[in-house]
């Protein structure tokens, strides 16, 4: 499960800086205010930032991403892909963890990219920067499933057997899963109507097209063994 080698952290610096770089470039909205909400951050205060952030998605997702979009406070983004990438480092050899942060960064781009040409009242860069900030907190239901399923997988390794408590752990787990899958399509729902600013009815036409394009390259990925997991 757990290799020896493992991916120097420092490729991923080009792909956290392109983001740093991108937003702090197009800086002419009142999103931002400083270079400081910009930077790469692994202070306490972001790390807090992330919790909070992480709660308040769980408990009141409309009230919190509405607000995330209103300020435009990015400093928690450093912990958010640390801890995406994280975890191919700990769930796989070095060609998974490849793979894996590459998929990432692609099916990341192609996301926030997707979304920002589609019409608006917003320019392109103004809402590639809004749909990037919200999108990449609708991270927080797949990164919860990366580790617990890292965590069962090390408590009940495969195979499992088919007696009663095997049963019941099967049953807990797909309804885990998919609470979490609920939970994302909630915070997909919220990142484009904020994002855009459009109306339910558009959201939803805009998500369709979204599957439209994005499942025939999950299954891409899957059937060439790039990755098995989408992050969307």
């Amino acid at each position: 499960m757990v290799s020896s080698k493992r991916l120097p952290l420092y490729l991923l610096s080009p792909y956290l800086s392109f983001l740093r770089d991108y937003w702090c470039t197009h800086s002419d909205l009142s999103l931002l205010n400083s270079h400081h909400y910009c930077s790469m951050d692994f202070s306490l205060i972001s790390f807090v930032i992330t919790i909070r952030r992480f709660v308040g998605l769980l408990l009141t997702p409309y009230k919190t991403m509405r607000k995330i979009a209103i300020e435009g406070e990015c400093r928690d983004l450093t912990w958010i892909y640390f801890f995406s990438s994280l975890y191919f480092f700990l769930s796989g050899n070095i060609r998974m963890e490849l793979w894996g942060i590459i998929t990432m960064i692609l099916l990341t781009l192609f996301s926030v990219s997707f979304f920002s040409l589609l019409p608006s009242k917003e320019t392109i860069p103004q809402k590639w920067k809004a749909v990037w900030l919200t999108w990449s907190h609708t991270l927080f239901p797949t990164i919860i499933w990366f580790y617990t399923t890292l965590a069962f997988y090390l408590i009940l390794p495969p195979p499992r057997t088919i007696s009663l408590l095997g049963k019941a752990f099967s049953i807990f787990y797909i309804g885990f899963s998919v609470s979490l899958l609920a939970w994302k399509l909630i915070l997909v729902y919220l990142c484009i109507r904020f994002s855009l600013r459009v109306h339910i009815y558009r959201v939803l036409y805009y998500f369709i097209l979204y599957l439209a394009l994005s499942i025939p390259l999950w299954v891409l990925f899957y059937r060439l063994g790039i990755s098995r997991i989408p992050f969307v």
